[in-house]
């Protein structure tokens, strides 16, 4: 699952996402099967919604991660990201990812090498 299938899944569903100030609000409540990927992939989706970058930080290091410092919200999340957040967020808008996030959502990151 990516934040870009997880917009079209949405949409088709007719949950119609939109931006409502710094949250993501729907017309209708998304099915469960859909909703458990807003945990990790909700900044991807708000990225898309807005049209903005989407970035990720590895936590151990520090450093910003994905092709020229962003993420692709059509490719799956890197196995090392932590914290996630959309361009011209503010620093309370990053989502620091669950330690289990990997066990809980493998379909979302990008296989082991």
């Amino acid at each position: 699952m990516t934040a870009k299938k997880l917009l079209d899944a949405l949409t088709v569903a007719g949950c119609d996402p939109t931006i409502d100030g710094p949250a993501v609000v729907f017309d209708a409540d998304p099915p469960a099967e859909l909703a458990r990927y807003l945990d990790v992939l909700l900044t991807g989706v708000r990225a898309l919604l807005l049209g903005k970058r989407w970035f990720g930080i590895d936590c151990a290091t520090g450093r910003f991660l994905g092709k020229g410092g962003h993420l692709n919200p059509a490719a799956k999340l890197p196995r090392n990201v932590g914290l996630l957040t959309v361009e011209n967020g503010k620093a309370e808008q990053w989502d620091r990812l669950s330690p289990w996030v990997l066990d809980d959502f493998p379909e979302c990151f990008e296989p082991e090498v």
